[in-house]
Formats: C-alpha cells, sequence, structure tokens
C-alpha cells in the first residue's frame, strides 16, 4: 500500500506516517556495555598477530608468480569473549580478505603468514581434517543471503546443514534446527519453506541460524546487513545484540556502516590499503579519532 507521498523535500522533512518516520530515521540503538561487567574479559576468544595476506598479480611463463599484491599488511587485533569487534574501511581496504582468512575460506593461490589464535589454538597449524573438526568453532554469516543458502533446499535442510556433516542423529538434529530457529525469532513452520518464499531480512536469519546451530564461539558477519532495506537492518542488529548478550558469542563484524558498527560492536579496527590506522574502543573512536583518515571516514558517516 503507498502510506505517503509527495514532494521529496517535504516528505523528508515533514513525514506524515510513522512508517516514514522509521525509514527516515534509522535508530539502531546502543551497543552493550560489557567492559565493567564481563567477567570473561581476559579470556581472548580471537588474537591475530602480524597478519599478511598477498595474492598473486604477475605469473611467469613456467607457472611461478613473479609479482605479490599486498591485501593485508601487518595486521593485529584481539577479541574477548561476548564482545564484538568492528572492522571499518572504505572498499578495497581489505576488510573481506580478512573475513575470509580468520574463516580459513581464502584461495589455495593466495599468501598468508603471521598468526590466527582461536581459542588459543593456532589455526594455520592444523591439519585438513583436524580444521574439519574445529570449524565448527568458527561460523560466519555472509552479505547476501539469498547467494551464500542452497535455493533448492528448505529451511530446515539449510540450518541442519552442519550437524548433518558432523554426523548428529535426525531427532537431535530436527530439535536443534527449531531452537536455533526459534533464536532468530523465526516461526517452526518456517522449516518447511524455500528461500524464495522468504524476504531478504528473513533470509539474513535463516543463514544466522545454520551458523549457530553449531554453537561457535567467535561469529565472523560480512557485511551482513548491507542488503537489507533499513528497517530490517534495525531489527537484525537488535537480534545479533541479544543473540550476543544472551550467548556470550564473540563477533568479528565487517562493515562500511559506521551507524551499523558504533550500535553492536565495543571495539573498532580501521582499515586502509590493508594496514590497520587505528584501533580502539568505539566510542574513543568515534568522539575522539587519532588518525586523519578514520576522522575522514566518521566525518563522511555523519554528513
Amino acid at each position: 500500500q503507498t502510506i505517503e507521498q509527495g514532494e521529496t523535500a517535504s516528505v523528508f522533512e515533514h513525514p506524515k506516517a510513522e512508517y516514514t518516520r522509521t525509514l527516515i530515521k534509522q535508530d539502531f540503538g546502543q551497543a552493550l556495555n560489557l567492559i565493567d561487567n564481563n567477567e570473561d574479559k581476559k579470556t581472548s576468544v580471537l588474537k591475530v598477530n602480524h597478519l599478511k595476506v598477498q595474492f598473486p598479480i604477475e605469473k611467469s611463463l613456467f607457472g611461478d608468480t613473479k609479482r605479490w599484491f599486498d591485501a593485508i599488511k601487518d595486521v593485529e587485533m584481539t577479541l574477548q569473549k561476548g564482545q564484538a569487534l568492528g572492522v571499518v574501511g572504505e572498499s578495497g581496504s581489505g576488510k573481506t580478505t580478512i573475513a575470509l582468512t580468520l574463516s580459513q575460506l581464502l584461495s589455495t593461490q593466495a599468501r598468508v603468514s603471521g598468526q590466527i589464535l582461536v581459542n588459543d589454538q593456532d589455526i594455520s597449524a592444523l591439519s585438513k581434517k583436524a580444521l574439519r573438526q574445529f570449524r565448527s568453532q568458527i561460523q560466519m554469516v555472509f552479505q547476501d543471503p539469498f547467494a551464500s543458502i542452497n535455493p533448492r533446499m528448505t529451511v530446515l535442510q539449510i540450518v541442519e546443514e552442519g550437524l548433518l556433516v558432523q554426523g548428529v542423529d535426525k531427532v537431535t538434529r530436527q530439535q536443534a534446527v527449531m531452537d536455533s530457529l526459534a533464536t532468530v525469532h523465526l516461526p517452526a513452520e518456517f522449516a518447511q519453506r524455500y528461500p524464495h518464499e522468504l524476504s531478504g531480512g528473513q533470509r539474513q536469519r535463516v543463514a544466522l541460524a545454520r551458523a549457530l546451530i553449531m554453537k561457535p564461539s567467535l561469529l565472523i558477519l560480512d557485511e551482513p546487513t548491507s542488503a537489507l532495506d533499513s528497517t530490517t537492518q534495525v531489527t537484525v542488529v537488535s537480534l545479533l545484540r541479544e543473540i550476543q548478550e544472551k550467548q556470550r558469542i564473540s563477533y568479528v563484524f565487517i562493515s562500511h556502516d559506521l551507524k551499523v558498527v558504533r550500535a553492536l560492536c565495543q571495539h573498532v579496527v580501521v582499515l586502509k590499503n590493508g594496514m590497520c590506522v587505528e584501533s580502539g574502543r568505539t566510542e574513543d573512536i568515534f568522539n575522539k579519532p587519532q588518525h586523519p583518515y578514520a576522522k575522514q571516514l566518521l566525518q563522511a558517516s555523519i554528513s
């Protein structure tokens, strides 16, 4: 239904319908204050030391790489249990490369050095078999929910897939699916639906349920709200905050939307050209950014 129409300036300055006002003014709320009441603040879920990622850009006649592109240059980060770390920067700054590196999903052609510790385990030192078993502790939610889930599967099949690989019995799997759908506020009857029968926000909740069913300690979210409309973005951020509070999962939240980052993350890393130019507590960086690029980024988000 058309609930309001008129001249653009008039609608934006004096919206009459409540829904129009909601669309224009996004209220993402505030990040959880976990600094003082977090008994696990000394427990590091993620530690990244001197991370470097290179991609081949020129090969010789014999197939050897002659030149490499430095995508990530000596990045370090730490994330405590139950907290959220925002990774921000312009397009091409290396945000998604970091997400794929942390989740061990980079192509075999990439050259990675440095150390990634998840729950004190160096994941780069794991064998393929050990990594498969360890993977449940690190889950990822991608930007486009329609592209990241199989359109031929029902919601039940999508969400239970990880448990199926682990050999969990059918009854336990189905109960876990129902619990996971309830966690992301989807009705149980959605289990029999297909992705094309869902809205964008519902599909992203399914992708989130698929990750949460593995009971990870680290959840990597790569632009999870950018493909959603404004009101759905607010709802998803609120849901992520609720899950963080109840389940004490740690998030690495990749985003270019600084309002979303501020509403969800306790700490922020600012990337430019593959380098960390500033990091610290979210409110400190938002209120008093030190690096010129961080100031420019924040100014652009406000305007």
